[in-house]
């Protein structure tokens, strides 16, 4: 694996500027913030003004790293309420585009649930949705990263060939697509990455399945919820199910 350069979420309390400094207070190489608020529909539009001073400051910024966004967690590509489908691809293409403007590199979302339409009608839905977004997104230059789930309910993409498929599906579109991994949402989809036999079977696999070439960024987080429950629920570091191995083998 390339060498790792880190970063943590950062608050845009007092503008999305404010993110920046914070990264330097922390001494991040690289950050992650929400451009709205994640659990609304609502967008407010950016002006001049909001892009020219986030830009500066990353500009001032001495780690100088790689900026993430994290999508809407509304966002659902496999919806089968055809209103919710359209207005998910519809936020996925603004934060793509909001992301463009401000200079911010990649784009986190989650793929979404299929709600009983099933695993291979919701992998074909997600990946027309992507080839939309990614085909009105011509030119722009932020890149989606796909991140993996916990599996919870319908949830899709807690497999990596799941994962595989979505960007398979979204035809020739899909070459634009990068990956983030989440350890807790791995560990939570029953691959267990406290093991050395764990965690190569599943760096094994992904470069098998999706090439390491894809891997953009990574969440890296501890599960409060034990192997395999399929739950989505964060723990510090070495405070959780995973314990510290995993970690240390990924630094």
């Amino acid at each position: 694996m390339r060498p790792m350069i880190f970063g943590a979420h950062e608050s845009v309390a007092g503008g999305l500027h404010r993110a920046i400094a914070l990264a330097g207070e922390d001494r991040c190489e690289a950050m992650q913030i929400f451009t709205k608020v994640s659990g609304q529909w609502r967008e407010p539009s950016l002006s001049a003004e909001q892009v020219a001073a986030f830009r500066a400051a990353r500009a001032a910024w001495a780690g100088a790293g790689r900026t993430l966004a994290h999508a809407s967690y509304l966002i659902n590509l496999c919806a089968d309420d055809p209103s919710i489908l359209e207005r998910s691809r519809e936020a996925l293409y603004r934060e793509l585009a909001r992301c463009d403007a401000l200079g911010i590199d990649f784009v986190v979302f989650h793929p979404g649930a299929h709600r009983g339409l099933g695993e291979e009608a919701g992998l074909d839905r997600i990946g027309e949705s992507l080839a939309i977004v990614l085909s009105r997104g011509q030119g722009l230059r932020a890149q989606l990263c796909i991140e993996n789930m916990a599996g919870q309910g319908s949830t899709l993409g807690d497999r990596l060939d799941q994962i595989a498929a979505m960007i398979e599906r979204a035809g020739p579109e899909g070459a634009r697509l990068g990956v983030c991994i989440d350890t807790q949402h791995a560990f939570a989809a029953g691959h267990d990455l406290r093991s050395e036999a764990g965690y190569e079977r599943f760096w094994g696999d992904f470069g098998r399945l999706l090439g390491m070439d894809r891997l953009r960024c990574m969440h890296v987080n501890d599960s409060k919820a034990a192997l395999g429950q399929r739950v989505d629920r964060h723990e510090r570091i070495g405070e959780g199910e995973m314990g510290l191995a995993p970690f240390w083998r990924l630094a």
